[in-house]
């Protein structure tokens, strides 16, 4: 499977994964759920995202990392560009049962199919916005655990290309040698989405964990 292939793949996926996300607050005509092994403890979970003293803080940014120079490539190099203020990010307890939906969701989103939370499940879902100019966002009163966090938001992305213009005869001592193309490149700008998620770890009551939320082409 080709690279392009494999993206537009992983961007499908992420589609359907955060549609069962959203289906929290909105209706899917073809949504459905399955039953799960792991079983759903409501109570316990609810306690995880509000009954400790913990914080998450985070920063929510993509960035290109190709620095306009054909075959060259430059870790940040370029500017952070910074999920907008409003934009949502999502909590979820990492536990067994989520990560079963998570598996399920991704083996029905290639089917184009939408699995949906049961009730009682979303409603341990955290959601929170970023709230300044900077991508900063923050979920608190979580106990030691681990935490999916995903967001999507949208960015521009640059793009290389390159075009034949002409071509461009080679001699020596006057005795043609060959031909090759003469091109001409040019980058442009397009709108892209970043689909970003991270596992966090809180490993102390009360501890303050900062993550980066990012995505680096």
């Amino acid at each position: 499977m080709n690279i392009q292939l494999k993206t537009l793949l992983a961007k499908k996926i992420n589609l359907f994964f955060a549609a069962g996300i959203l289906s929290m607050t909105t209706f899917h005509a073809q949504s459905f759920t399955v039953e799960q092994k792991a079983k759903f403890d409501k109570k316990q979970t609810m306690q995880m995202v509000t009954g400790g003293k913990s914080t998450i803080k985070g920063q929510a940014f993509a960035r290109d990392n190709e620095s306009g120079i054909k075959g060259i490539a430059v870790l940040n190099m370029n500017k952070k560009q910074y999920a907008a203020r409003g934009t949502t990010v999502v909590l979820i307890p990492y536990t067994a049962y989520y990560k079963e939906w998570i598996e399920v969701s991704k083996k029905y989103g290639k089917q184009g199919k939408v699995v949906e939370l049961p009730k009682e499940a979303r409603e341990c879902i955290r959601i929170t916005q970023v709230t300044n100019d900077e991508g900063q966002f923050e979920f608190t009163n979580l106990m030691p655990g681990q935490y999916l966090l995903y967001s999507q938001f949208g960015y521009e992305h640059t793009q290389h290309a390159s075009e034949v213009v002409g071509r461009r005869d080679h001699y020596i001592n006057n005795s043609y040698q060959g031909s090759s193309d003469i091109l001409n490149y040019f980058t442009y700008n397009v709108n892209a989405s970043a689909y970003v998620d991270k596992v966090v770890t809180i490993k102390k009551d009360g501890d303050v964990e900062q993550v980066k939320l990012k995505k680096t082409l």
